[in-house]
């Protein structure tokens, strides 16, 4: 999907949504490597009991959720291309509704997820 100024207010948005489910995908993917990356870090830290069982057990579940996520927009994202099909406005707002709440999924999956980062570093800067 291009953006340009032509179509409708509405095809408009969807091209803007598109453009941001792409980057919702991404960030996500980034997100669990992160994930990997933080507690590889761990792993391999001399400090490595600095880190709460609870909050390591806290990450795993979080990476399992991001992954869910994850799937699920990008299903969402690879089939939004068919809003260009959509002939009426309760197809585009079928598509509107899902987007919104996949928004609102993602906002606080990333949320959740700065803080639980938060509080790994809180843990291990304290504790060193």
């Amino acid at each position: 999907m291009t953006l340009n100024n032509h179509g409708s207010d509405i095809d408009v948005v969807h091209k803007y949504n598109h453009v941001e489910l792409k980057g919702w995908v991404d960030q996500l993917q980034y997100i669990n490597k992160e994930i990997d990356n933080l507690l590889g870090l761990h792993k391999h830290s001399l400090i490595n009991k600095a880190i709460s069982e609870e909050t390591l057990k806290l990450f795993s579940e979080r990476k399992k959720i991001n992954n869910e996520l994850y799937k699920t927009v990008l299903s969402y994202s690879n089939t939004y291309v068919n809003v260009a099909e959509c002939d009426d406005i309760q197809c585009d707002m079928a598509y509107l509704g899902e987007y919104d709440r996949l928004r609102e999924s993602y906002h606080k999956n990333l949320e959740a997820y700065q803080k639980l980062k938060d509080k790994f570093f809180e843990e291990v800067l304290l504790k060193e």
